[in-house]
């Protein structure tokens, strides 16, 4: 499965703009899950040793990283989605290995891939949103984006219209009006940058609601289940109340850190019985429980940067427990550091090239502390795939 990033970080503008606005959310959610974004006219593509070049004079919406979807190209094998391998302000780069030298013709159009979810329900900026693939659990995000600061999500197992659906997660009884998705601290049209990480089954959504390169992130979809009967083992991990105003941003309604503030939910329990279930993170045995990912005081016995045998950055998988029955499955593509990245040189949104527990892969790192944690508090996302 392909995995896609998305961020307001793109030069050029053509981006969905997220701001503490109604409707807002749904709008960015609409553009990169369902429809993509920042189509322009392509004034060339060239051909040299298996690498193309495209050029568009107009600016474009491209990062590093990116899934361009080009379309009207001849040879056609340059059409269809294509990973951005470099970029400036008018070209940008991909592979096009077993594609021959020269100029392509046709009238070229590109735009940021969609994510390639649906959207069945809709109303007033309500919508509810569904995976297309057919491996899914079949879960919806219902949206309710009428409010400014925050948007309020709920899971649902089914739903036959934008206002109904069975198999809350969270129940209203658990958390009446549904969880949390932080927009902005100011109900304006300021915009806030964002990034969002996915695949067909999945995403993280992160925003920068209030502190400069410090933001919250939610998630929703399928977790890897550890066994092929468990068929609800997918979660909404959103915030139980806003953080919006908070000063020292932290995710901790998804999991980047460790104290339960946060409330994951999950639709039933892996055995099948209806209700949704609360559960709780653990990142593998290194994870202190109070600790934030990358940050200053994670434990007394902190492990260090660089790793003194080989250097590394030291990662962990994230996985969800449940209470009194052991460890469920795993975040996909996440990833907890125990280490104190304090002054090791790394930054919000850096690409780590390598990690321990997952060779090849490049990660995104992701900032989630405000000034309680430190430049160090990231966790990190796989950004190659596939991450099933």
């Amino acid at each position: 499965m392909a995995v896609k990033l998305y961020s307001s970080y793109a030069g050029g503008g053509g981006h969905p703009v997220l701001s503490g606005t109604a409707g807002a959310l749904i709008a960015l959610l609409d553009a990169v899950l369902i429809n993509g974004y920042g189509l322009k006219t392509v004034d060339s593509i060239v051909v040299a040793s298996s690498v193309a070049t495209m050029t568009i004079n107009s600016g474009h919406s491209f990062e590093v990283g990116n899934t361009a979807l080009i379309a009207g190209a001849t040879p056609s094998g340059l059409n269809g989605e294509k990973k951005i391998l470099t970029v400036s302000s008018s070209q940008v780069t991909f592979d096009a290995t077993g594609i021959s030298d020269g100029t392509a013709t046709g009238t070229i159009t590109a735009k940021v891939s969609p994510l390639g979810w649906l959207k069945p329900f809709s109303g007033t900026n309500l919508a509810a949103y569904t995976s297309a693939d057919s491996g899914s659990y079949g879960m919806y995000l219902r949206v309710d984006d009428t409010g400014t600061l925050d948007a309020r999500v709920v899971g649902y197992e089914a739903m036959t219209d934008v206002n109904t659906g069975t198999g809350a997660f969270p129940t209203g009884t658990q958390l009446s009006g549904g969880m949390y998705a932080g927009k902005s601290s100011l109900a304006n049209s300021t915009s806030r940058n964002w990034v969002l990480v996915g695949d067909e089954r999945f995403f993280y959504l992160w925003v920068e609601c209030n502190v400069a390169s410090a933001g919250l992130m939610w998630a929703f979809g399928d977790l890897v289940s550890y066994t092929s009967t468990d068929l609800w083992c997918a979660t909404l991990s959103a915030q139980g109340s806003s953080q919006v105003a908070y000063a020292g941003q932290w995710s901790t309604e998804c999991v980047s850190y460790s104290a339960n503030a946060a409330q994951p939910y999950m639709p039933r329990a892996a055995y099948g019985q209806p209700g949704s279930v609360k559960t709780s993170r653990v990142g593998g045995m290194m994870w202190n429980t109070g600790g934030a990912s990358g940050a200053a005081g994670y434990t007394s016995n902190m492990l260090k940067f660089p790793n003194s045998t080989d250097n590394a950055v030291m990662v962990t998988h994230v996985h969800m427990a449940m209470s009194g029955s052991g460890l469920r499955g795993r975040y996909p593509g996440l990833f907890h550091c125990p280490q104190d990245l304090t002054g090791s040189g790394y930054n919000h949104r850096d690409r780590l090239p390598s990690m321990t527990d997952a060779p090849g892969r490049v990660g995104l790192m992701m900032r989630h502390g405000g000034p309680a944690f430190g430049v160090g508090a990231n966790t990190v996302i796989d950004i190659t795939g596939p991450w099933r």
